[in-house]
């Protein structure tokens, strides 16, 4: 019997063929994954369930299992296919494909922040999602680094993004459950605010009344270029093997 990691493999790389001829099916796979999307899009991936997508397709829970066998594999269909959505880096530069790269997914998590709300440490990859990490690493594997390297400097784009991507998502749906922007929330921390003292914590105190913290920089931009610095730095380093000199200096 083959396990729910073995059917989502299946899935994902050997998906079954739409039918060419006779009339269009009512329901198939790819349009249980899309309403899936659309429920985790507009209600939060809590709220998804097959019965919950059964509703939107106006079907039942019991017809989606001829095309998905359960809510697991589901999920692995539904990322696979928002990565899809994306564009793989293309050749040049390496450092600007790795901000081409980073940018998408970005674009993605801004999209679909239910994304981030799911384990991915043993979420099974699909054929769209290794695509676009495949470009990536061809992108890096100009540079003549070791293939251990090649892995980790694009590891490193990809957590950073997925790091700020989180703190996005949590506000996204922190605001979904309340009702209350994030912005609105913190305003309404009075007491909080009051603890806050020269004594207490004296830095903290000076760049707030230096408008330090109504003037917050873009997290995403500002913390991709420091993380593209620091690799440039290492790929240029002393200590390697001479590579052809950045274009994005």
């Amino acid at each position: 019997m083959k396990s729910d990691r073995d059917r989502s493999v299946r899935l994902l790389w050997e998906p079954p063929a739409e039918p060419t001829r006779g009339p269009k099916a009512a329901l198939s796979q790819a349009r249980v994954v899309e309403a899936a999307i659309e429920v985790a899009d507009a209600e939060g991936v809590d709220a998804l369930t097959m019965r919950r997508v059964a509703e939107t397709l106006g079907s039942t829970a019991m017809s989606l299992y001829r095309h998905v066998p359960g809510k697991s594999e589901l999920l692995d269909l539904m990322v696979d296919a928002v990565w899809g959505e994306t564009e793989p880096a293309p050749e040049g530069p390496w450092c600007e494909g790795l901000e081409f790269f980073a940018r998408q997914m970005w674009a993605m998590y801004r999209a679909h922040p239910w994304m981030l709300q799911l384990t991915t440490s043993r979420r099974m990859p699909g054929p769209q999602a290794m695509t676009r990490q495949d470009a990536a690493y061809a992108v890096v594997s100009e540079l003549g680094l070791a293939p251990e390297e090649i892995v980790s400097v694009v590891t490193t784009v990809s957590q950073f993004v997925v790091g700020v991507g989180r703190t996005m998502a949590d506000r996204v749906q922190a605001e979904r459950d309340t009702g209350v922007s994030d912005e609105d929330w913190w305003n309404g921390r009075e007491e909080l605010w009051e603890h806050f003292t020269p004594e207490r914590l004296p830095m903290t105190t000076h760049i707030w009344n230096s408008g330090g913290f109504h003037r917050p920089l873009d997290e995403f931009e500002f913390g991709l270029a420091r993380v593209l610095d620091g690799l440039r730095a290492f790929v240029e380093s002393a200590e390697r093997p001479p590579v052809r000199r950045s274009t994005c200096l």
